[in-house]
This record gives C-alpha cells, sequence and structure tokens, in this order.
C-alpha cells in the first residue's frame, strides 16, 4: 500500500514520513519546489517527492495531509475517491494507541527532551520516533515510539499515550487558547488519556492539572520532586549537576547546554528514561554527549564571532536562549536578529517580548512572520522597535555587512519563521571571507 503525504516537507510530515518508510511502507509526497531542509532526510531515504497535482492520488492510497494543505486539489481528490485520509495528528494518534509511546509535552523545550530521550533510548536499541525538527525513524523490530505532542488547537488530544511527560505549561497560541486556565484545561485533558505522567513538580501551572491518584513521578529542583538537580554550575562547555532520586544521591551529570531551561529538559529526560534504560552510566554518557536538533542553539565559530541559529519565538524562550548565551559567553557582546512569529503573538505577548528581548546588547528586527492563517498585518514591527531600547529594524539586503562589523561578539539568528535561510545565508558568506582573509 502506498501512502502519499500531502505537504512532505512539513516538519511533522516529513518526520512521519521517513518513520513509516524505516518500518518497510511505501511512501512517497507532494510539496511545493522550494528547499527546505527537512527534504534532506526523504531525500536520503530516496522519497518521491512529486509537485502538486490531483493525478498524484490513487484510489487505493493512504493519505496524511498537512493541516496548511487541507482542501488542495489533491485533498479534495482523495476525498472523492474515497481514499483513507488522515491529518497528522490523527495517524500519530494510532501510532500513540499501537506502540509504547511515550508524548512530549509542553509550551516549551518540546523538541531538545524529545531529542534526548531518543538519544538514551536508541543507545540501548533503535526506536521509532518523531522530533520536531524534521527528523523522524522507524524500528520495525522495537515497540517504544517517542514523539512530541503540540497543544496547539488541542492537536495532543488525538494522542494515548502510555507515558506523557509535561516540560511546563505557559500561555501562548493566543489565536487559539484565551488565557492560561484554557492552556491547562487542554493538558488537564491530555493526563486523564495518558497511563502515566512524568512531570515539572517546581511549575504549578503543571502541578495544579495532575490528580493525587495519577500514576506519576516529577522532576525539578526542589527537594519534594522524584528526581531533582542540586549544585548546578557549569563551565565554557558544560552544566553540571548532583542528581538525587528522592532523597538519594544518584550521580553528577554533565550536559553540553546551558541556562536553566536545559537542566529542566535533561531532568524530563532523565525522569522519563530511568526505569526504562535501568543504566544511570549510559544514561549519564549520552547526556554529555547530547547531538543538539535543528535550529535549537545551533552555533557555528568563524574567526571571532559565535553565529547562533535558534527556533525560540516566544518570550519565556527568548530569555532562556539569551541567559544560556550569557553563561556560555560572559564576555561577548550580543546581538539579536529577531523576526517575531505571527501577529497575534506579537500583540498578546508585547510587552513580555521587550522585556526578554532588552537582556541582549542590541537588537535588530525583521519584519513580522504572518502564519497562513492572518490575512491582515494587525500590528506594525516598527511598534515594537520603538519600545526596545538600542533596536532598529533592518532589510534582508543590510544584514550581512552590518553584523559583520561586530568583532568578539554572539550574533543570534532567532525566531520560528524563515529567518534561518538568512542565518545560513550568513554563514557562507562569512566562511567565504574567512577563507580568502
Amino acid at each position: 500500500m502506498m501512502y502519499h503525504f500531502i505537504g512532505i516537507k512539513g516538519a511533522g510530515l516529513s518526520s512521519l514520513a521517513c518513520l513509516l518508510h524505516d518500518l518497510g511502507l511505501e511512501v512517497q509526497g507532494s510539496d511545493v519546489s522550494e528547499y527546505f531542509y527537512t527534504e534532506d532526510n526523504l531525500i536520503k531515504r530516496k522519497i518521491k517527492i512529486l509537485p502538486f497535482d490531483h493525478n498524484n492520488i490513487k484510489k487505493e492510497y493512504t493519505v496524511i495531509v498537512g493541516n496548511a494543505f487541507l482542501n488542495n486539489e489533491e485533498h479534495k481528490e482523495a476525498m472523492k475517491l474515497g481514499c483513507e485520509v488522515y491529518t497528522y495528528n490523527e495517524y500519530v494518534g494510532l501510532l500513540s494507541k499501537k506502540y509504547f509511546s511515550v508524548a512530549v509535552s509542553g509550551t516549551h523545550g518540546k523538541t531538545t527532551t524529545t531529542n534526548m530521550i531518543k538519544q538514551i533510548l536508541a543507545a540501548k536499541e533503535p526506536v521509532n520516533f518523531l522530533i520536531g525538527d524534521g527528523q523522524g525513524g522507524g524500528a520495525p523490530n522495537n515497540d517504544l515510539f517517542v514523539f512530541e505532542a503540540c497543544e496547539y488547537r488541542r492537536h495532543f488530544l488525538k494522542y494515548w499515550p502510555k507515558v506523557l511527560v509535561i516540560i511546563n505549561i505557559d500561555y501562548d497560541h493566543p489565536d487559539y487558547f484565551t488565557d492560561i486556565k484554557d492552556v491547562q484545561d487542554a493538558f488537564s485533558t491530555l493526563v486523564a488519556q495518558s497511563t502515566k505522567v512524568v512531570y515539572n513538580g517546581d511549575d504549578a501551572c503543571v502541578r495544579a492539572i495532575i490528580p493525587h491518584d495519577k500514576d506519576s513521578s516529577s522532576f525539578g529542583l526542589d527537594k519534594d520532586n522524584t528526581y531533582h538537580a542540586e549544585n548546578i554550575t557549569n563551565d565554557h562547555r558544560y552544566t553540571y549537576y548532583d542528581l538525587y532520586i528522592h532523597d538519594k544521591y544518584l550521580t553528577q551529570i554533565k550536559i553540553p547546554l546551558f541556562g536553566s531551561a536545559a537542566v529542566y529538559n535533561s531532568l524530563a529526560a532523565i525522569a522519563t528514561t530511568h526505569t526504562l534504560v535501568n543504566d544511570i552510566g549510559l544514561l549519564k554518557n549520552i547526556l554529555a554527549n547530547y547531538v543538539t536538533s535543528k535550529r535549537r542553539f545551533e552555533e557555528v565559530i568563524i574567526n571571532n564571532q559565535v553565529i547562533i541559529s535558534d527556533y525560540a519565538h516566544h518570550p519565556t524562550e527568548i530569555k532562556a536562549t539569551l541567559d544560556a548565551i550569557h553563561v556560555k559567553y560572559p564576555f561577548r557582546r550580543v546581538i539579536v536578529y529577531f523576526q517575531p512569529h505571527t501577529y497575534s503573538r506579537t500583540i498578546a505577548l508585547f510587552k513580555e517580548f521587550c522585556e526578554s528581548l532588552s537582556l541582549a546588547d542590541k537588537v535588530y528586527l525583521r519584519e513580522i512572520f504572518s502564519s497562513a492563517r492572518e490575512h491582515e498585518a494587525i500590528i506594525s514591527i516598527n511598534y515594537l522597535s520603538e519600545a526596545i531600547n538600542n533596536s532598529e529594524v533592518i532589510n534582508d539586503d543590510e544584514y550581512i555587512e552590518e553584523f559583520a562589523k561586530y568583532n568578539n561578539a554572539v550574533i543570534v539568528f532567532m525566531g520560528a519563521g524563515d529567518i534561518d535561510k538568512l542565518y545560513a545565508k550568513y554563514i557562507q558568506k562569512m566562511q567565504k571571507k574567512d577563507n580568502f582573509s
């Protein structure tokens, strides 16, 4: 049977296509011709990528459609022919019931934590996994399935995990959620659908939704948690902390990441995998050699500049990234090139954006990246620029020359839109300059 993906280059669909391919299923898909980094894994597996055309669809196909492509010509053809049609969330929901599934949720840190859990479990044997940076893979002989569970539009309520991880709960997606209680309500429903919960016991918004009779374990810095960290220190390469289970010292953990968010993410991974792998030495080794996800504090050093690409697009994430940079590079100026993601988020969290971005020494702003659902520019980037000290709006044809002037600085390309393309272009230009200097 052929599985056809409509919008196969999307981060979710590309990873799911790779998973099904690795399980030995026939897979193909369609999308626009423009290059996206997610297609690298598809090409590696020789998965066919076609242009959109209703003739791509056959009656016997199972069709998986990206949310952005509902009602396009292929989706309409699939419905007309009576194909089995699923959204990404619906199909992942089926997998969550079929496998011993570990769903990683939370407003922030899902991709990093999912990747940590996957790397720990895969050190024992291959696992089935879906990661938000476009990584995905299948393991025909393993019942474990690790995946991200996003709260947006309550999509994760299609999932029925054996283990649910909750890293944190914060207010986001203001185009859908009315307030923090609405967000908590969504998570509370998912908790009820899960067999066991591993949760951040330091987060009051999370604690409030965990029933007392739920099979659960907690992590955090507070000593009341099942797993907690003490004596957190760092050098220029690692963050270190002492790991305790209940009141018993277990070992010292080191991770090649910085800031409090990294500690919480790693504690979530430990609390999830400790009993599954039952090998603290292996767990320690994998975390010490953790390989970062795409666009999560992804850094390159060229000459005297540290150049970072980061997906942070919420004020809490911006603060976490900038805190991590200040810990790792305490004596360098921090220059941020930020592209806000969606008008609705920019308006709803305007004050918080101003506060978090003010942690940088200099802020450059790019035009707001609107979602497919937003048809009108209801706020100008200039409002943000006027509200943040030492900030300015810069055009795509100006930034390379401007950023190249900064010596011994950290340059951060930040946002969930297409700013990563400018990061790649800047790296390319700086490498050429380095080769000729």
